[in-house]
């Protein structure tokens, strides 16, 4: 756990991509998001906010590079902000950021709550269109 906090700003790959239409249905299909879908325009042609949970693989890079093992991990809290519509086939690219650390301790454990940053850029226009806000709490018992 030492050491966490000096790791804030820190940064993961940046990663690339392109979600088609179909993919969007899918994913607001299996959380039955039935949000903005009508008869002219089906949910598959702008992204669902939740849509941006499947590209966390920045925190995972980021963890494993700290040496935090999952299973000493629980996610506490997830939050979209968006700022654009994401329509099909438009890319984007994002990068993952150690946002905070907060520092806990007790007489059996200690604990990080560390906050990740996600900003989902659009290619083609360099358009933020959504933040992912990530807590996880890292726990590290004692004895």
């Amino acid at each position: 756990m030492d050491g966490l906090k000096s790791q804030i700003g820190r940064l993961s790959s940046e990663r690339k991509v392109t979600l088609s239409g179909t993919e969007m249905r899918d994913f607001a299909t299996c959380v039955k998001a039935t949000v903005g879908a009508t008869s002219h325009s089906p949910i598959s042609s702008v992204a669902i906010p939740t849509v941006f949970t499947i590209f966390r693989q920045g925190e995972f890079e980021l963890m494993d590079a700290l040496g935090i093992q999952l299973k000493q991990v629980l996610h506490a809290e997830q939050e979209y902000e968006l700022k654009a519509p994401l329509s099909p086939s438009e890319e984007i690219r994002f990068v993952t950021r150690l946002a905070s650390v907060v520092e806990k301790k007790s007489k059996t454990a200690n604990m990080a709550f560390m906050a990740f940053e996600t900003d989902f850029v659009r290619v083609a226009d360099e358009v933020t269109v959504a933040t992912a806000r990530s807590t996880m709490v890292y726990r590290e018992l004692l004895g």
